[in-house]
């Protein structure tokens, strides 16, 4: 199984590295970087299991060549209090445009170094368990104001889980923070 999980993650990296490249540049030539602070675990699905203030860096590609199309990404979220972090690649959606305001979903598979297992009667009872798996679905969210024409603030929200994928522990983890985007 655990082939399958790091096959996957490899094709879809793979996949978005190959996009980049051939992407046209949409908004600019240069890839946009998001650097941020998160909460960690801490949001609408946290079980609150694990602690800190994570550091959050990502780099977006060109948006694809067509209208409406997705923006590759990749990226870290690092915990420096010994909990989850994780190296994630995926694709960023435009939603909604008023303005200087936006609003963008993203999807991601994530590799993270989290346990995979813990207590099974601390996972029933307090549910803190192990993640289950290595490369596990992210799926995140983000509302923003265009502070100029280079960049924006955001507020951001992700959560990493394989419920109703994937049988087994499932920890799950939430990041909610900010973000400073700048195109260059």
């Amino acid at each position: 199984m655990k082939k399958v999980y790091r096959a996957a993650f490899l094709v879809l990296f793979a996949m978005t590295v190959q996009l980049a490249r051939a992407a046209e540049p949409a908004m600019s030539s240069w890839p946009v970087v998001a650097v941020g602070v998160f909460a960690h675990d801490r949001g609408f699905a946290s079980d609150n299991q694990e602690h800190g203030i994570d550091l959050n860096l990502e780099v977006q590609f060109s948006p694809l060549d067509y209208r409406g199309s997705p923006r590759p990404h990749l990226g870290t979220t690092l915990n420096f209090h010994g909990d989850t972090s994780v190296i994630y690649a995926g694709f960023d959606f435009a939603l909604f445009r008023v303005s200087d305001w936006f609003l963008d979903a993203s999807i991601s598979a994530a590799v993270h170094n989290g346990p995979l297992h813990k207590d099974p009667v601390g996972c029933r009872e307090d549910s803190d368990c192990g993640f289950g798996v290595r490369v596990l679905p992210v799926f995140g969210g983000e509302i923003g104001y265009r502070l100029d024409r280079e960049s924006a603030i955001s507020l951001y929200y992700d959560h990493m889980s394989h419920k109703w994928l994937i049988s087994g522990e499932n920890e799950g983890i939430d990041h909610i923070g900010v973000r400073y985007i700048r195109s260059f």
